[in-house]
């Protein structure tokens, strides 16, 4: 009897969603989208689509090289879609419905609403900062960063754990020139440092070539930040910084010696990766020749890297460079890395500083500012 009962139970279940079906009709609709960075223009490549119902998981794809998704087999409903790439995100809610005349849904552009905690030390010769405030990381109305930054220079700032407020004193030593940009926090760079309570307020932190090298006595700090899933920026001179974590060169990468012996300012940099490829040839129309781009920022000593783990590292570009004894190699010139929970992104080259240079060096970094924000260990 208690089988029998089971049984009707069961059957009666399978008719009911037989008829939600039904009453549905099919799956025939589609939605899709393109998923931009906060200036509405810049796509987002690589990035999770996720369709929830019920906040059940029904459907997940992935943004193609110019941010466009699609979503096959939708059912009538009311979904809840969360677009994410590392910790950058937005949600939005749609219903599709039976009375729907159009089964292609477009939900057109689709803008990053939710954002990391963000610093950027400031540094001579590098200005991460302009590529983040040109991507939209910017109040819309007052003009000013969604982010925090933060002299490079000093070293005395407040006592650590002090609350900071926004401010905008200039920053002479740095090369934008946007005044925006400028320092706006009461704290420098050697109160973030010798502090892990101040750091454990960021989820990513920039740290600008030409920032002070007088503090790497506690880059153990920023060791523990990434272990503990912190996202970490470092370019050319910074690479002091990063020392502790690759423990001088055993871990992850090792950097030539003698320290800065870069000497070309420019090459023909083979890129690595496919969709980096595709996403500045088909949105930016940059210029390649055999999978190449010119990248031609480098200060005039700069740090190469000697090697790196296989294993454990994923290098982005490699070029032809030469050094300052007369020397010449293939080199790569920007990696990636886990450690712990959280990751690293090293490049020896900058950030874009004039309109002459290659556009390629910009777009670079952009790109690979959003593999960095998804290096965080889930």
């Amino acid at each position: 009897m208690k089988k029998s009962i089971a049984f009707i139970l069961l059957l009666c279940l399978a008719f009911s969603c037989s008829e939600k079906n039904s009453d549905n009709l099919t799956g025939d609709y589609t939605l899709s989208g393109k998923f931009v960075v906060p200036n509405g223009l810049d796509p987002i490549s690589k990035a999770k689509v996720m369709l929830y119902e019920d906040n059940i998981v029904i459907s997940e794809t992935l943004t193609d090289s110019e941010g466009n998704f699609i979503i096959n087999n939708v059912f009538p409903g009311d979904f809840e879609i969360k677009l994410s790439k590392g910790l950058f995100s937005t949600t939005l809610n749609t219903t599709v419905s039976n009375e729907d005349d159009i089964f292609d849904i477009d939900l057109s552009t689709i803008e990053i609403t939710e954002f990391p905690n963000i610093a950027v030390v400031t540094g001579n010769y590098d200005n991460i900062e302009t590529v983040l405030y040109n991507i939209g990381l910017v109040n819309p109305v007052t003009l000013e960063p969604l982010f925090d930054i933060i002299d490079g220079q000093d070293l005395v700032g407040r006592p650590s754990g002090t609350q900071h407020t926004h401010s905008h004193a200039n920053a002479s030593h740095s090369k934008t020139t946007n005044n925006q940009l400028a320092p706006n926090v009461d704290f420098g760079f050697g109160s973030l440092i010798e502090s892990p309570t101040l750091l454990a307020n960021y989820d990513i932190i920039f740290l600008n070539c030409g920032l002070s090298e007088y503090k790497t006595d506690y880059s153990s700090n920023l060791t523990d930040f990434v272990a503990n899933g912190g996202l970490l920026y470092a370019t050319d001179y910074a690479f002091v910084y990063l020392n502790d974590i690759t423990n001088y060169g055993t871990d992850y990468i090792s950097f030539r010696e003698p320290n800065r012996s870069g000497q070309s300012l420019s090459t023909v940099a083979e890129v690595l990766n496919t969709d980096l490829l595709n996403w500045m040839t088909l949105n930016f129309n940059i210029s390649t020749t055999d999978n190449t781009v010119t990248i031609d920022q480098f200060l005039d000593s700069w740090q190469p890297v000697a090697s790196y783990n296989e294993d454990t590292v994923i290098p982005w570009l490699h070029g032809p460079v030469e050094y300052t004894d007369g020397t010449a190699e293939d080199i790569h010139l920007a990696y990636t890395f886990n450690h712990g929970d959280g990751g690293v992104l090293y490049s020896s080259f900058h950030t874009k500083n004039s309109a002459t240079q290659s556009e390629a060096v910009e777009r670079s970094i952009q790109y690979l500012v959003f593999e960095l924000a998804s290096l965080k260990t889930e």
